[in-house]
């Protein structure tokens, strides 16, 4: 198991493997003999690398306006700055 699991693994109580999408752990307590302050932690939005990777992809994929499904916005300023960059003939 990774190191970036050992707290998932911790709060969860049970082990969380790199195969399993990142498990959400916020609204969750770790537990003081867990947590290297020695000190309880109520785990916040901020603090579950699940909700990071949620917000990640909602700000990278928008609805396409165009009436498709979705659009890949790298992409999509990627091709604006190519069409920018293209020589006028």
């Amino acid at each position: 198991m990774a190191a970036r699991w050992l707290v998932a693994s911790t709060v969860l109580g049970r082990p969380v493997t790199d195969d399993e999408p990142y498990p959400h752990i916020c609204g969750r307590l770790l537990a003081a003999e867990d947590s290297r302050s020695g000190r309880s932690v109520y785990l916040l939005r901020r603090d579950c690398a699940a909700c990071a990777q949620e917000r990640h992809d909602r700000t990278n994929r928008q609805p396409d306006p165009a009436g498709g499904s979705v659009v890949d916005l790298a992409a999509a300023r990627a091709r604006r700055t190519a069409r920018r960059e293209r020589p006028v003939a």
